[in-house]
């Protein structure tokens, strides 16, 4: 079989606005001649304006998580974990029961639940600590062979059920940073001489025995903070890794002493292939960026680790930032959006999906996104994430904690990452040209207080159907028309109106049962 390792072109530009004002008008005139989008069953979030024809008296702004009352819900107990327990790594719910593979001190460690929240740290006969058994499954500082099958571990990046490989022996995958320090050679790292780094992957039969290490399965990324998704749509394996850039005409806008003398331009490479384990030959260094800081970030503004996960249709990105300043040096994660899993672009006004904690809490100063899309529990998405009470370096100042780390999770409701609001003075949203297969809609909303009102509308912004006005809250709340509307008025490509008073939109379907 052939392994392809693509170095991405410009597949396809996408009709974005992302330069315009959230609460202004996008256009002021329907143009008959844009083609019609067929949504198909999936959800249809606002995270970009890729459905929006205009948009006046409307905010978007992103829902940040509610974090779990119980945070942190796996902290550092044992000898091995101390001083933190941080996902680096994945949680994974199969057979009614949470699975998480986590980086303590002493490498990758093991936990399980039954609700995600109180965990039981089992006692493993493959490495001991003083004589006793732990729940380590992959010791840094064992010898290769032995409890630790790569010969370069440094740190833990996450693990996945492979939902193609036949081989059940490889059932499940880690991706792990590896590290060949004192290289001289042609595969040196060209961001950090004298060293090969490298994406490396083991494999297990259940998660918990792993017997096969490949170190340098591929060099397109060459730090910390790599995450890897299955696109079930495409059939591949796609890893967003780190690389470095640092863009000298930035450093002139940004025009700061400090971001000159520590920004390393931390940014996300893509690369893709059929599996995790037999990838074709890349020279470090080589494979595209898709995220990087811009002018709109504060001076030294560096993007850390990008997670993508599929959704209704869409990628969504949870991007790990890290904001490099000398009186305030932190990390939180904001929101990134793709129609094609190659061009992204940050969400609203980039206000923070997983923020940092305040004063006196655990995840104080750097939050870091586990490996692995959200868990639906009943409607909630819960996202996992690793929070630590210490700042990164190059931070030397006063307000800094001893080093503390551990887990948590946030959580919103389904589709609610953005919500397109107005105050009652009102506001309106008008789709571009949609092909729908049914005029049988629902919204998810929250408009209890105010109303929503829904309208079909044709190329001459005539209304050919208005729904009752929508006062209630819920993830599948029915339109209700006034008039039954002709269902044949759906066969050219009609525009959908929302107008918002004193509500949120977060997302629309159709056919929600019979299509989910």
């Amino acid at each position: 079989m052939k392994w392809i390792f693509i170095v991405f072109p410009i597949l396809f530009s996408i009709q974005c606005i992302a330069e315009s004002p959230d609460n202004v008008r996008l256009s002021t005139a329907k143009d008959s001649s844009l083609p019609s989008i067929r949504i198909g069953s999936h959800s249809q979030l606002f995270l970009d304006d890729y459905l929006i024809e205009s948009m006046e008296g409307l905010t978007r702004k992103v829902q940040s998580v509610r974090k779990c009352g119980d945070n942190p819900v796996l902290v550092p107990t044992e000898p091995w974990e101390e001083p933190y327990a941080i996902v680096y790594g994945s949680v994974i719910k199969e057979d009614g029961l949470f699975r998480i593979w986590y980086y303590g001190s002493s490498g990758v460690c093991y936990a399980q639940s039954e609700d995600g929240i109180h965990w039981t740290k089992p006692e493993l006969d493959l490495t001991q600590y003083e004589g006793l058994p732990t729940n380590i499954v992959i010791d840094r500082n064992a010898p290769q062979t032995a409890a630790n099958p790569f010969e370069y571990f440094y740190e833990l990046f996450g693990v996945w059920k492979d939902p193609i490989d036949p081989n059940p022996n490889r059932r499940y995958k880690m991706g792990v940073l590896c590290i060949q320090r004192n290289y001289e050679g042609p595969r040196e790292d060209p961001f950090h001489h004298g060293q090969r780094r490298g994406l490396g992957i083991a494999a297990s039969p259940d998660g918990i025995h792993w017997k096969e290490g490949f170190d340098f399965a591929t060099e397109a990324i060459c730090d910390g903070a790599t995450h890897l998704m299955w696109d079930a749509p495409n059939e591949k394996w796609v890893v967003y890794g780190r690389t470095k850039y640092v863009d000298e005409q930035l450093l002139k806008i940004w025009d700061n002493e400090w971001a000159d003398r520590y920004y390393w331009g931390r940014s996300v490479a893509r690369a893709e292939n059929d599996n995790l384990i037999d990838w074709p030959e890349s020279f470090p260094g080589e494979a595209p960026r898709v995220m990087t800081s811009d002018a709109q970030d504060p001076p030294g503004t560096e993007i850390y680790g990008m997670n993508v996960f599929p959704y209704e249709g869409i990628y969504i990105a949870l991007i790990q930032m890290f904001y490099n300043q000398p009186e305030d040096c932190f990390l939180d994660v904001q929101l990134g959006v793709s129609r094609d899993g190659v061009h992204f672009e940050r969400v609203a006004d980039r206000s923070p999906f997983i923020p940092v904690g305040g004063t006196g809490e655990w995840d104080r100063f750097n939050q870091s996104p586990a490996n692995n899309p959200p868990i639906e529990v009943g409607d909630e998405l819960r996202f996992y994430y690793g929070g630590r009470s210490y700042r990164h370096s190059p931070y030397d100042g006063p307000d800094n904690g001893e080093k503390f780390g551990a887990v948590g999770f946030g959580s919103i409701l389904r589709d609610r990452f953005v919500a397109l609001e107005a105050s009652y003075v009102g506001g309106t949203l008008t789709t571009r040209p949609l092909v729908l297969d049914s005029i049988d809609l629902t919204l998810n909303a929250e408009s209890k207080f105010g109303e929503i009102r829904v309208m079909l509308l044709n190329d001459q912004g005539e209304t050919l159907a208005e729904s009752e006005p929508i006062c209630s809250d819920g993830l599948k709340i029915p339109i209700q028309w006034k008039e039954n509307p002709d269902s044949r008025i759906i066969e050219s490509g009609i525009r959908v109106q929302f107008k918002i008073r004193n509500a949120k939109l977060y997302s629309f379907r159709q056919h929600p049962d019979d299509l989910r």
